[in-house]
């Protein structure tokens, strides 16, 4: 099957609900040369099976365009202070280490990852996208995948504001400095628990 015979099938219009970004992936692949024929033979769905390579490529190609394209370029209002990294570290450790996990089951975590598709473990793979990308996938979430939103998710403070977004951005910062920890911090990051 061609990129066209997909077209003339309406798989643009399905596609179009992802804003685009796997069809994007196939007219990248298809102006290559690629052909598709035959993968609607060899694709396995079920959810014990483990994705093909390009599989995995098209999902990152997808999240990385639409990160790209989608995420308003935000300046991070979190300063880099020990104090900051230190808060991101403990948001970090408590609401997303249970699948992205930490220093102490990073290696187990990837080589068992149940999880579809799998979610990067940061410690062994610190994020490479920019701040204001990481931000809107954590504050969006990742659909058909186990990344659900945190926009509201931590909810008011005494005063009735969302803290939301702040608490998101100190993740961010610690994210974006795992290779460039102040001692302390590092030192809490590995503490075997």
């Amino acid at each position: 099957m061609q990129l066209k015979d997909l077209r003339e099938h309406g798989v643009g219009e399905r596609v179009a609900d992802w804003d685009g970004e796997i069809f994007e992936a196939l007219e990248g692949l298809h102006g290559r040369g690629a052909w598709f024929a035959g993968t609607e033979k060899s694709c396995r769905i079920n959810a014990k099976a483990m994705p093909s390579a390009l599989e995995k490529a098209f999902a990152h190609l997808a999240l990385d365009s639409a990160a790209a394209r989608n995420a308003p370029h935000l300046a991070n209002p979190i300063a880099p202070t020990e104090e900051n990294l230190m808060s991101g570290m403990k948001l970090f450790k408590g609401d997303c280490a249970g699948c992205h996990g930490d220093p102490n089951n990073a290696a187990k975590r990837e080589a068992e990852s149940i999880l579809y598709p799998s979610p990067p473990v940061f410690a062994l793979h610190p994020p490479r996208k920019s701040d204001y990308q990481l931000f809107w996938i954590i504050k969006s979430g990742v659909r058909y995948s186990g990344m659900f939103w945190w926009d509201g998710q931590f909810g008011k403070d005494a005063s009735g504001q969302n803290v939301s977004d702040e608490k998101i951005w100190r993740a961010v910062t610690f994210l974006t400095h795992l290779d460039s920890l102040p001692p302390a911090v590092a030192a809490e990051w590995h503490k075997k628990e």
